[in-house]
C-alpha cells in the first residue's frame, strides 16, 4: 500500500493549475534546498543531543554462516517493565554512537520500548570483518542466539539509510522473533543510489560516508590481511571504486554491478514476510525519489509492506510531524507515531 503523508494537504482546497517547466524547475530547486537544509540541520541537532547514562555495553558473538564468525558490539538500553525491543542499525559508514541514533533511542524509550543500538560487522571499535549491504544473516543469528533479546516478546528493527535496507532483507527472510520493521530513508536500487551519490553535486555527502567506511577499513586490516591494502582503498573517491576496492573482493562479487543486483533490496519488496513500513522525504538529497523510480512500478507489493512519502525532513531526518493514519489517539510526532505502529504487529512465533 503506497500513501502520501497528507499532514499539509486541506480537502477542501481547489487543485492547483499545472507548473510550467520554469515554475517546476524552481519548486524541484527550493525542495532541494530544503532537503540539504533539514538533513544538514538534524545532523547538527542529534550531535547536540546528550548520550543517555543508562548505556549497557552488549556484545554477540556470531557463530558462523555464509560470512564465518564475528564478534558484534552494540548499546543496550533497558526500559523497565517493557516486553517489546526496538534494534537500531546505523547506516553506511556509521556506528551505534552515530549521532541520530541518539535522538531515536529517547524518543522510544519514552514510549516504554528497549532499545538496541546494534553494530554491523565492521563497525566496532576491535572489528573483525567487513559487512554490506545485504548481509542480514548476522542479525538474525542475534534474534536466534541472544539471551538478552531473548528476555523480551516481541523485536522490532528500525534501520536508518543502507541500516532499513538490511532491514528490508530480514523482513524478506522472516523470523520468528521478529514482529515488523521500519526503514528510514534507505536506498531500495544500488546502482542508481550509488551513481546519485557519485555525482558532482553530493561530493560533501560522499566524502562524509567515505570517512567512516576508510577508518572502518583500516581498523579492521590492523586484525586481519584484507585483499586490497588500507593505503589503496584510501584514494577511493567514489562509492563504486569503495565497492569495487572492498566488498566486491572480500564476498566474491564479480564487479559493482553485479554486487548491486544481487543485494538490492527493490527485488525482495513484493515478497516480504514481515510487515514492513518504509519512510521517504520527496526532498531527500542523498535518496531522493529518482533513485526510487521502480517503486511505483511494485504494484506487487506484498501485503506487509507500506510506503509513506513525507512532504518535510531530508535524510533521516524526520519531519517534526507524521501521520501514518493510525487515529487521533496518536500524537503525531514521528517516533510516538513509529512506535504505535510498530506495536500493532505481532510476532509471528507467538509473542504478546
Amino acid at each position: 500500500m503506497i500513501e502520501q503523508n497528507a499532514l499539509h494537504r486541506a480537502s477542501w482546497m481547489q487543485r492547483p493549475e499545472p507548473l510550467t517547466a520554469r515554475q517546476g524547475e524552481r519548486a524541484s530547486l527550493v525542495r532541494l534546498a530544503r532537503g540539504h537544509a533539514a538533513t544538514v540541520a538534524g545532523f547538527v541537532t542529534s550531535s547536540l543531543t546528550p548520550e543517555l547514562a543508562s548505556a549497557v555495553p552488549w556484545r554477540f558473538r556470531v557463530p558462523g554462516g555464509p560470512y564465518g564468525a564475528a564478534t558484534l558490539t552494540g548499546l543496550y538500553f533497558p526500559s523497565p517493565g517493557s516486553r517489546d525491543l526496538v534494534v537500531l542499525l546505523h547506516g553506511m559508514g556509521g556506528d551505534v554512537r552515530s549521532a541520530y541514533l541518539r535522538g531515536a533511542t529517547d524518543a522510544l524509550r519514552a514510549q516504554g520500548l528497549s532499545v538496541l543500538r546494534l553494530g554491523q560487522r565492521g563497525s566496532s571499535c576491535d572489528p573483525e570483518d567487513l559487512h554490506h549491504a545485504g548481509l542480514w544473516e548476522d542479525l538474525a543469528a542475534v534474534l536466534s542466539g541472544d539471551p538478552m533479546v531473548a528476555r523480551h516478546e516481541r523485536i522490532f528493527v528500525v534501520g536508518f539509510s543502507m541500516g532499513g535496507h538490511v532491514a528490508l532483507h530480514l523482513a524478506a527472510a522472516g523470523h520468528p522473533r521478529l514482529a515488523a520493521v521500519a526503514s528510514i530513508c534507505s536506498p531500495l536500487y544500488l546502482d542508481r543510489a550509488v551513481s546519485h551519490m557519485d555525482r558532482p553535486e553530493s561530493v560533501v555527502y560522499r566524502r562524509h560516508v567515505l570517512g567512516g567506511l576508510k577508518r572502518m577499513y583500516r581498523e579492521i586490516a590492523r586484525r586481519r590481511r584484507m585483499p586490497v591494502p588500507p593505503s589503496a582503498v584510501d584514494r577511493a573517491a567514489t562509492l563504486r571504486e569503495w565497492d569495487r576496492l572492498t566488498v566486491v573482493r572480500r564476498f566474491g562479487f564479480r564487479d559493482p554491478t553485479a554486487y548491486y543486483e544481487a543485494e538490492g533490496a527493490g527485488r525482495v519488496l513484493g515478497s516480504l514476510a514481515t510487515p514492513a513500513l518504509l519512510l521517504y522525504s520527496r526532498q531527500d538529497p542523498m535518496v531522493p525519489p529518482a533513485t526510487l523510480a521502480g517503486l511505483a512500478a511494485h504494484g506487487g507489493l506484498s501485503s506487509p509492506a507500506r510506503v509513506v512519502w513525507m512532504d518535510g525532513g531530508g535524510h533521516i531526518a524526520l519531519p517534526r510531524r507524521l501521520d501514518l493514519g493510525l487515529g487521533p489517539a496518536v500524537p503525531r510526532t514521528p517516533y510516538e507515531q513509529i512506535a504505535a505502529w510498530l506495536r500493532r504487529h505481532q510476532a509471528p512465533g507467538g509473542a504478546s
